[in-house]
């Protein structure tokens, strides 16, 4: 509720600084409405407030790396569906739609994080599970050793490699 007020009130008013704040929580409040949407397998409402979050930071200039993220998320989401009508119903074209989506929207996330060289180790584990169901186990393997390389090189202590 809390977050739908500070939606409510963020409207732009003028260039200031309350405004881009507003701006900012309006931004972060559509994402974790998403999220909780996502988490709560409310597909529809979690992708509303994704493709609204996607228009502030388009809209506003927010940073590549906040866009990257939210395309990321708008993958996640289309995975999530994609995983969860797999144990429901039988495979169809609409469903396989959905790993295409997130296909798609984790493409666009990874070139906008890699642009701006912050691309998290977890995203190339992310992105070989969907090469993987899409049948390109070559790319899928590939994605999962440079996952595993970041992933080992933020161990302190090791002895391998």
């Amino acid at each position: 509720k809390l977050c739908q007020e500070i939606i409510y009130n963020a409207k732009p008013v003028g260039v200031s600084y309350f405004v881009e704040q507003a701006l900012s929580r309006k931004y972060h409040c559509h994402l974790l409405m998403a999220i909780e949407y996502g988490k709560l397998k409310q597909w529809d409402d979690a992708q509303k407030h994704l493709e609204l979050t996607t228009k502030i930071g388009q809209n506003d200039r927010f940073s590549e790396v906040d866009i990257g993220r939210v395309r990321m998320w708008m993958g996640k989401l289309h995975f999530d569906r994609y995983i969860d009508n797999c144990s429901t119903i039988a495979h169809d074209e609409q469903n396989g739609q959905n790993l295409i989506k997130a296909q798609i929207q984790t493409s666009i996330g990874w070139r906008k994080l890699h642009e701006a060289s912050n691309v998290p180790a977890k995203i190339y584990l992310f992105r070989a599970h969907i090469s993987y169901f899409l049948g390109d186990t070559h790319k899928a393997i590939n994605l999962a050793i440079v996952y595993l390389i970041m992933h080992v090189k933020n161990i302190s202590g090791r002895s391998c490699c």
